[in-house]
């Protein structure tokens, strides 16, 4: 038997064909890759010779727009760099400046300029060494100038120049006015104290001051201020109102003089600055002795209203006693008579009815007799307690002398007139009294007839009166007429 024949032409070229093309990938993969290498050791080549030049310009650019002269001197001290602002302030020729000349160089140029003598000069290099920072000030072509030293981490150092002229002529116009203010302080006949605002240490006391609290001005200044208030709750309010309002006027408040004796003082307060403090400013008024008088007046005026009050009441009370029965506390016969005046005329006005009743204990005199004029009082007292409260508002009943009484009834007509002396009668003879036990009494009834004279009405009610009692007493008799109730 014969093998197949091989098929080269189909199976060769089609094996080969993709190992060529995966060496030609690993090929072009690897040349990326050294490429990627070359360009990135390329780039950090060139940010390292970038980089400084873009920080030595942002430091330059900075320099120069800052407001202070500044140099910069590194660990040889030796110039290194400068702005505008040090040329402009020194005078300096730039061209030698930048020639990075030896700082001692440029200090003694400085010191040619300014006059300044060796001795200075060589303390001035000796500072320059130092590792401290520190700043000083000095004048230089007619204006004031401060320099700060700062130290540098690897050596060297910073140095800056501020013209600090209008500065210092401020706080000499501060200082000139804050003098005048502390002689004019000083001289005002008004007790006047600056202390600290925080932790209220005296800043300046006037002499008044001094002497409103008994002590020297150097004594004065040793202590605080909250020391001299009595209560401190008045501290902590007149501080919450300089906080809210920024000033306070008059506010009242009892301080201590130096050896503790407590004053009354009105005290007007601002906040502001003082000495270079924030401060309280306050001028401070003795008033103890106004304080007293108005105490003293207050207590006269109470001690007026409390006499008055007594007067008034001792005059209700002979007011009471000129027109009270003493012995019943009903109304006297004075009292109603001033009464039954003005109530006919209001009832001739109007033509409003009105009218009286008169009665009397039965046997009163008996009682006396028996049982002694105390018990005898007794029964009228009882009687008045018994039938007072069941008169209206607008009736008086009053003692019209002995165990007699009178009701005097306003807009009343006879027959509700005669309804008000049954229940009288009825009260009176059905409630047994202390002691004696039970009473009647008679009463007589009478209507006004809209013209006579009271003295006239009283007496119709006392003819009534007495025909209850010839009647045979306990009943109700009116007059004009022969009828009765009770019996």
């Amino acid at each position: 038997m014969c093998a197949a024949p091989a098929r080269a032409t189909d199976t060769g070229p089609a094996t080969a064909f993709p190992d060529v093309a995966v060496f030609l990938l690993l090929a072009a993969a690897l040349g990326l890759s050294m490429l990627g290498a070359v360009l990135l050791r390329a780039h950090r080549r060139l940010a390292r010779t970038t980089e400084p030049r873009h920080d030595e310009a942002a430091m330059r650019l900075t320099l120069e727009n800052m407001a202070e002269a500044v140099i910069m001197v590194d660990a040889r001290l030796r110039l290194s760099s400068f702005n505008q602002r040090f040329v402009e302030i020194t005078g300096f020729d730039p061209v030698f400046l930048a020639s990075h000349p030896p700082y001692a160089d440029v200090l003694r140029l400085w010191a040619t300029e300014n006059g300044v003598p060796d001795r200075l000069l060589e303390r001035a290099m000796l500072r320059a060494r130092t590792r401290e920072p520190f700043r000083h000030t000095f004048a230089h072509r007619g204006r004031d100038y401060e320099g700060k030293h700062v130290p540098l981490p690897g050596g060297g150092f910073v140095r800056t120049i501020s013209d600090v002229t209008e500065q210092h002529r401020a706080e000499e116009v501060l200082r000139d006015s804050e003098a005048r203010l502390r002689q004019l302080l000083a001289l005002v006949p008004t007790a006047i104290l600056v202390a600290d605002r925080y932790d209220g240490s005296v800043l300046f006391v006037n002499q008044k001051a001094a002497e409103t609290a008994g002590l020297r001005a150097d004594e004065f200044r040793s202590r605080r201020v909250f020391e001299f208030y009595e209560h401190d709750e008045d501290r902590i309010r007149l501080q919450q109102m300089l906080n809210q309002h920024g000033a306070v006027s008059d506010f009242e408040v009892r301080l201590r003089r130096g050896n503790g004796e407590p004053f009354w003082a009105l005290v007007s307060a601002m906040l502001g600055d003082f000495g270079g403090h924030r401060a309280v400013i306050a001028a401070i008024s003795d008033v103890t002795a106004r304080r007293r008088m108005r105490e003293e007046l207050e207590q006269a005026r109470h001690e007026l209203e409390a006499a008055n009050q007594q007067m008034r009441q001792a005059n209700e009370e002979l007011a009471r006693a000129a027109s009270t029965d003493r012995l019943t506390g009903l109304a006297n016969r004075r009292l109603l008579e001033e009464t039954a005046e003005a109530e006919l005329s209001r009832a001739r006005r109007h033509g409003h009815p009105l009218s009286v009743v008169l009665f009397d204990v039965d046997w009163f005199k008996s009682v006396n007799d028996r049982f002694g004029h105390e018990v005898g009082d007794a029964v009228l007292r009882d009687m008045a307690s018994r039938l007072g409260p069941q008169m209206r508002a607008s009736d008086l009943l009053a003692r019209w002398g002995g165990e007699e009484f009178l009701l005097l009834a306003p807009a009343t007509g006879q027959a509700e007139a005669l309804a008000c002396a049954e229940k009288m009668r009825r009260l009176i003879c059905t409630w047994p009294f202390p002691v004696v036990g039970c009473l009647t009494a008679s009463f007589g009834v009478a209507q006004y007839d809209g013209s006579e004279p009271f003295s006239t009405l009283v007496a119709r009610a006392d003819r009534a009166l007495y025909r209850a009692k010839d009647g045979g007493r306990n009943r109700v008799e009116w007059t004009g007429e022969d009828q009765r109730i009770g019996g």
